[in-house]
């Protein structure tokens, strides 16, 4: 192997196996980057999908269960993608149909790949699904473009450090560039996909590792500034409880406050430490628990639709977050309270 080749197998492969390895991390961090587990699957995918082109590249006689095993995650590359730009969008919106809308798709692949195995139908795999999975890829990618389409218009009209710094558009981005780069393989080179995904990869995890550091460097809210935000936060959500309504998003409560959502953003990233979600389930959280010690006639589901969470897992998830129980262990412990 002459050095050109050692050189393209270095990078191409580093990149699929640091987007394993990324896709570790980022699930780790799931309490923090919303819809980090969509996230954490499209690199996976991706990675998968990378690491078969490579293998194959550099050795053409590869095992046709690694080239289905490929062939496979390409089909879901789509759906991981749309999914995670969905829930960064509304991360409480509609939860339990995207799990069951990719749990099609894996059971659909997994179908046609035991019914049809790369082995025995080469025509089947190397042209219609090959095809058809780049096809449903790029159908995706238009449906999240337009579930974005608020934050690419917003970037087109003003342009920005930190629009373009915005998680759903750096991965947005970065799938448009690694579906073309498959897309014109054939006209330029088959390894080119799977380099373009690690410099799409390396590139944005610079692009947005830098963002935490001027996101909030520009202008810093001054004391008196905080001090009216904060008296206006906390009437709309104690008097008003706001929290209480469960399409409640970070550009409501802003035009609600008569700020940008990049300030009041900012605001709760200075003042509380937190970003929206965070700061608004602490508010839910906390009107549950007044709830499941008075009501003691509410359901878990009731509860959970009364203060604000459009699923039960969602109210569960964040329920025992922020108070190291879970719902039912906190009204079975403040019930024996108040009886004894």
């Amino acid at each position: 192997m002459e050095f050109s080749r050692y050189f393209l197998f270095f990078f191409a492969s580093l990149g699929a196996f640091n987007g394993v390895l990324l896709a570790v991390w980022i699930y780790h961090k799931r309490q923090a980057i919303t819809g980090a587990p969509w996230l954490s699957l499209l690199l996976l995918m991706l990675s998968v999908r990378i690491g078969k082109s490579v293998a194959f590249y550099f050795s053409p006689g590869l095992s046709k269960d690694i080239l289905q095993l490929g062939l496979s995650a390409c089909c879901l590359i789509g759906p991981s993608l749309f999914s995670f730009c969905f829930r960064a969008q509304s991360p409480d919106k509609y939860r339990s149909m995207l799990r069951w809308h990719f749990a099609v798709w894996v059971f659909v692949v997994a179908l046609i790949g035991f019914l049809y195995p790369y082995r025995s139908h080469l025509e089947l795999w190397q042209s219609w699904i090959y095809r058809g999975s780049s096809y449903v890829w790029l159908g995706y990618l238009l449906a999240a473009s337009w579930v974005c389409r608020d934050k690419l218009v917003a970037l087109w009209s003003t342009p920005s450090r930190l629009a373009w710094r915005d998680m759903p558009l750096v991965v947005l981005g970065g799938g448009w560039l690694i579906w073309l780069a498959y897309y014109t393989a054939a006209y330029t080179s088959y390894i080119m996909g799977a380099l373009s995904f690690s410099m799409v990869l390396y590139l944005s995890v610079v692009v947005y590792s830098g963002a935490g550091k001027v996101k909030y460097a520009a202008q810093r809210i001054s004391d008196q500034q905080s001090h009216e935000l904060s008296a206006k936060l906390t009437h709309l959500l104690d008097e008003q409880r706001l929290f209480t309504d469960p399409d409640m998003s970070l550009p409501r409560l802003a035009r609600r406050l008569g700020v940008s959502h990049t300030k009041l953003s900012q605001f709760l990233n200075q003042h509380y430490g937190c970003n929206f979600n965070q700061y608004l389930n602490r508010y839910r959280v906390e009107y549950a628990q007044g709830l499941l010690c008075q009501r003691q006639d509410l359901t878990m589901d009731h509860v959970a639709e009364l203060c604000g969470f459009n699923a039960s897992s969602t109210f569960y998830t964040a329920f025992k977050k922020y108070s190291g129980q879970t719902p039912s262990q906190f009204r079975a412990r403040n019930t024996a309270k108040l009886s004894s």
